[in-house]
């Protein structure tokens, strides 16, 4: 899963160069913008069933057919009634641009089948089938590579195909799960099968808000920075984003991972420990990239795109803020305490949107990023303070490094390092 992780995050910045080259600053704002609304559309119509897919069928995955029948019915009523919103708000989220309108429309058109596939992979993380969710990260990277660089070879990448590509390809990829719908696992004769619904919903409904929550704090930017700046701002801001969201979508992996493997099996020294060893990895990583940036962001990106080199910087810092509270939410979803997380999240979101309508109208991308840093840090604070108290472990033992955590890391490194070898040498 780790290593997967990673590979979303080099292929964004692979893909983000060519965007940016083919684009221009302006069309790549305009992109980003397109993509926004589809992003809380799906984060609105899940209602949290991912999440509670996860959360139930790791120990009931006999009950994987039925949950998935009737959540998939849920988000597709859902995902419409949002979809017919997006056409009324389209007008004012494009800032009176009827081409862009036209482009936010299209892209919230996969928003149905987007929600189809994040069902798939919550019941696959229920179901601790990490192959599966790795295969579906790699082929979807793959497939935004492939096509993305493609298109712009041959000179015929603009705004439109990009939203097509970005959105296909997830929907694609989302066939590693076949396995999901074949062979279920003997069911347990104790278990009545009534009350799978109504619990996947209970759970949801709490967690909800929070996965709301969560998406309009990353989206706020492409979706307000148009109206309260211009694109130009939010070209340069979707570039530090995908520079900075190296290390987060890192962080985000090991989140999916640690919600699914201790809503099996809670062990609250392996969660504090986990959020130890992922901040330092994420903070190590931000320094790199932090140290690096000013000389290769021009290069890569195109000249027009320097000036985001201070908003990355602050950006990165967001992501280690935001690692301890990823980690520490994962654990409150995990322990039955959704709420919690979700109250966290909604934390973010309010601080975010107080700094971001402070700082955008006069700083443009530099005040998005530095509203990202301080939602951050909200939220890991609120985070891990609530998880320490449900799980029983002081809020140091979540943030502050050990000794046994740097040997710990060498270790793993060296574990993984010789599985490679193995496997080449077969």
């Amino acid at each position: 899963m780790t290593g997967t992780s990673l590979l979303v995050p080099v292929v964004g910045v692979v893909t983000a160069p060519i965007l940016a080259q083919a684009l221009g600053v302006a069309g790549r704002g305009e992109a980003a913008a397109a993509l926004a609304p589809n992003a809380l559309v799906v984060a609105t119509a899940t209602l949290g069933l991912p999440e509670a897919l996860t959360y139930h069928l790791a120990t009931r995955p006999w009950a994987t057919r039925r949950a998935l029948v009737s959540t998939s019915v849920i988000s597709t009523l859902l995902g419409a009634l949002c979809f017919l919103c997006t056409l009324l708000w389209a007008g004012f989220l494009s800032g009176g641009d009827g081409e862009l309108a036209d482009l936010i429309v299209l892209a919230t058109a996969f928003a149905v089948p987007t929600l189809l596939v994040n069902l798939l992979r919550g019941a696959a993380s229920g179901r601790q089938m990490w192959g599966a969710v790795a295969a579906e990260r790699l082929v979807n990277s793959l497939l935004r590579l492939v096509a993305l660089g493609c298109l712009a070879l041959f000179g015929v990448l603009d705004v439109r195909l990009a939203v097509i590509v970005m959105f296909s390809a997830p929907i694609v990829a989302g066939i590693a799960y076949w396995k999901l719908l074949t062979h279920p696992p003997e069911r347990d004769l104790a278990d009545n099968g009534m009350g799978v619904t109504p619990a996947l919903l209970g759970f949801g409904s709490r967690i909800w808000l929070g996965a709301v929550a969560s998406m309009l704090t990353g989206r706020l930017s492409q979706l307000l920075v148009t109206p309260l700046s211009n694109t130009e701002q939010l070209g340069l801001l979707v570039v530090a984003i995908t520079i900075s969201d190296v290390p987060f979508i890192v962080a985000t992996a090991v989140r999916d991972v640690m919600f699914g493997v201790n809503s099996r099996t809670a062990d609250a020294a392996r969660l504090a420990t986990t959020s130890r060893l992922a901040t330092l990895i994420g903070f190590s990583g931000s320094a790199a990239l932090a140290a690096t940036v000013p000389y290769w962001i021009g290069p890569v990106f195109g000249e027009g795109f320097t000036g985001a080199t201070s908003a990355t910087w602050i950006l990165l810092l967001a992501a280690v803020a935001n690692v301890p509270g990823l980690i520490a939410g994962a654990g409150l979803g995990a322990w039955g305490r959704p709420g919690l997380r979700s109250v966290a999240l909604v934390i973010a979101l309010a601080t975010n949107l107080g700094a971001f309508l402070l700082l955008v109208p006069p700083l443009g991308a530099l005040g998005a990023a530095l509203a990202g840093l301080i939602s951050g840090t909200a939220v890991s604070v609120f985070a891990v303070f609530a998880a320490a108290r449900v799980v029983g472990v002081p809020p140091a033992r979540f943030v502050i490094p050990r000794r046994s955590d740097f040997a710990l890391l060498v270790s793993e490194g060296q574990a993984l390092l010789g599985k490679v070898r193995r496997r080449q040498n077969q």
